[in-house]
């Protein structure tokens, strides 16, 4: 197929040197298979020779006068009738359709710009599949912007994507290229198993699905007979220039309340900036709206609690795993030129500080529990009591408004924030979820309510941590009133954290490790374990008792010899090294599945890095951090500079 593309735009730089002759008659057969023309060697030299007497014209309609077939030599119009038999729907099921087909079929023959826009708007075969290049998205914006005032009345492009999607057997097979055994198909499976060759095409607008999905699966299936491939094809697959449709009112509305509030910060900055003198205090709404006073707050140094510095650096370093993280992460979701090379990179114990940099997301967790806990015993602290009203209202209404002002944005405007082949699929995972389940989304259960797809994934976070905010006290009341019976509640909820995980780990028999595959979403290990609450607590709950030992040891100055210092040191490093490249031995092809192992990994690996990233927070925070202080202190100055 790159050839016949070359062919044919190798014809069209030669246009203008050519004559408007007719190419031979048996070029002009359409539907005329390469193998059922016999071609003696003499045809091919005198096709040059054959004049506009071989076209059949009707002297009525002049527009096909004027659209002669462009003069091709014999091999040219073999691979012009490849062209149009391919490209150029035939059958069509109404007559509209039949008519703008045969305008295209003319156009092609003629090398008219929009026909040729066309053409060259749909995909052909790519380079690289068996590496993985599985995607050929054609020309989308091109097709869609392609107009032909004709006789039937006006062209226009439509563009659509068809997925051949192989069966097992065929995946196998393809996969032995990659020296990848049957053994070790079973591990990559998960990566491979909704594989498919996605293939676009342009053809006129007014032609349905159903005439594309019957012509090229005609054109498709006796290419692909003896392997088992399903084509498969849906109405949203095809996309036109007149599917963009405009803002509705409330759309229109939700923008103006943005700029309002827009324009209220922009005021209230401007007046913080030229009427508010340094050493007075500021009308509090101009305050809370002000920019420029919340940058202050924002990037002010000193004050507060200045022994917590370390734990500061500890958040810039997590989220900045988190961004590296994450960047790997969507070359796996979207289509890349060598996507099955993943299979190659996880057996380097390089792609575990990837793989199981999921872990630093525990290190949140457990800064989210700490501060918590170290802000609960300072308030009962200082006035005896708490005011549950304040700890549970003040909360919610921090978090809650700019959530559910996104969700808003994700429920109403994101539609008209892309274009493409796959946006429609991506709004299915963006603007649908959202749209129906935006209620159980600000009441912080969507994880249970409908873990896939949930509105805003990467908001699963913010509600397994609103969740443990709302129970945290079953945990802090008792460390608070009753000491003795608080330590053993603490414990027995950490335990049972811990159960829970390994007990959804071992009845589903999940593989140690986060599973490596563009479907992670999709997988109920993702869906039932990664973000359900009861499996990932440990790590909050490790987090409250740091907060707790932190608050109870407050300027007390803990001694601890330099051996058992350095040991601990050396304990917590090797806990988060083991716990972070722990998960490679998973993909290797020489190790078996074992139930126990993978259930233990996956139920302690996280406590064992947070454990880790605990010992480095309060022995830095009671000097025996050494340069770790120093360097983790001055590191959110660096981040405030990038």
């Amino acid at each position: 197929m790159k050839v016949l593309n070359l062919a044919i735009f190798f014809s069209i730089s030669s246009f203008p040197h050519r004559t408007i002759n007719s190419i031979p008659t048996v070029a002009l057969n359409a539907v005329t298979p390469i193998n059922s023309i016999q071609i003696a060697p003499a045809e091919v030299d005198k096709s040059e020779n054959v004049t506009e007497n071989s076209v059949t014209e009707n002297p009525d309609d002049a527009e096909t006068i004027t659209r002669r077939p462009v003069k091709l030599n014999m091999r040219q119009g073999l691979l012009m009738n490849q062209v149009v038999a391919v490209y150029a729907l035939g059958e069509e099921s109404n007559q509209l359709c039949k008519n703008h087909s045969k305008e295209l079929n003319i156009g092609l023959r003629a090398l008219e710009p929009w026909a040729l826009k066309m053409f060259d708007s749909s995909s052909k075969l790519q380079a690289g599949i068996l590496d993985g290049n599985l995607f050929e998205f054609g020309a989308f914006q091109q097709c869609l912007h392609i107009y032909k005032d004709s006789r039937y009345g006006p062209i226009r492009g439509k563009f659509c994507s068809l997925k051949i999607i192989p069966d097992v057997q065929l995946l196998k097979k393809i996969l032995e290229f990659r020296n990848i055994s049957s053994k070790r198909f079973g591990k990559v499976y998960q990566f491979v198993s909704n594989a498919a060759l996605a293939w676009s095409v342009c053809v006129p607008a007014s032609c349905n699905s159903h005439d594309v999905y019957k012509h090229f699966s005609k054109s498709i299936y006796p290419l692909t007979e003896g392997l088992n491939v399903t084509i498969s094809f849906r109405d949203e697959d095809c996309v036109t220039i007149s599917d963009e449709v405009p803002l509705n009112r409330t759309e229109l509305l939700i923008i103006v309340l943005l700029a309002l509030f827009i324009a209220i910060v922009v005021l209230c900055s401007v007046i913080d900036l030229l009427y508010s003198a340094p050493d007075e205090s500021n009308n509090k709404l101009v305050d809370a709206f002000s920019a420029c006073a919340n940058s202050r707050r924002i990037f002010a140094r000193g004050g507060g609690n200045s022994d917590l510095d370390c734990l500061h650096g500890i958040r810039v370093l997590s989220t900045c795993y988190v961004v590296i993280g994450h960047r790997y992460l969507m070359l796996m979701f979207f289509p890349v030129v060598n996507s099955l090379k993943i299979m190659d990179w996880v057996l380097y114990y390089r792609s575990t500080a990837i793989t199981g940099g999921t872990l630093c997301v525990d290190t949140f967790f457990m800064i989210s529990g700490m501060l918590v806990s170290v802000g609960f015993f300072q308030e009962v602290k200082k006035s005896g009591r708490m005011n549950w009203i304040v700890f549970y209202l003040y909360r919610y209404m921090r978090i809650t408004p700019p959530l559910a002002i996104v969700v808003l944005c994700y429920s109403t405007l994101v539609h008209h924030l892309g274009s493409g082949p796959l946006w429609r699929d991506m709004l299915d995972i963006l603007q649908k979820p959202c749209q129906e389940y935006w209620w159980a989304t600000i009441l912080h259960i969507q994880n249970y309510v409908h873990p896939f797809p949930l509105c805003m994934t990467q908001a699963w976070y913010l509600t397994c941590d609103m969740q443990y905010y709302f129970f945290s006290p079953v945990i802090l009341l008792p460390l608070w009133k009753l000491r003795i019976f608080g330590y053993i509640n603490y414990v027995c909820i950490y335990v049972l954290s811990i159960a829970s995980n390994f007990y959804f780990a071992w009845i589903n028999r999940y593989d140690g490790g986060v599973p490596v595959t563009n479907q992670l979403f999709s997988t109920k290990y993702f869906q039932h374990h990664y973000i359900a609450p009861h499996t990932r607590a440990a790590t909050y709950i490790i987090g409250l008792g740091l907060g707790y030992s932190l608050q109870k040891t407050r300027g007390r100055k803990i001694q601890i010899s330099y051996p058992i210092t350095l040991s601990l040191w050396i304990i917590s490093i090797g806990s988060m090294l083991v716990s972070l490249i722990g998960c490679h031995v998973f993909h290797e092809e020489v190790h078996d599945y074992n139930r126990l192992e993978a259930s233990v990994f996956l139920s302690c690996s996280r406590s064992a890095w947070t454990i880790g990233v605990g010992w480095m927070v309060w022995a830095c925070i009671h000097g025996y951090g050494g340069i770790t202080i120093r360097g983790l202190g001055h590191l959110p100055n660096f981040m405030y500079i990038c």
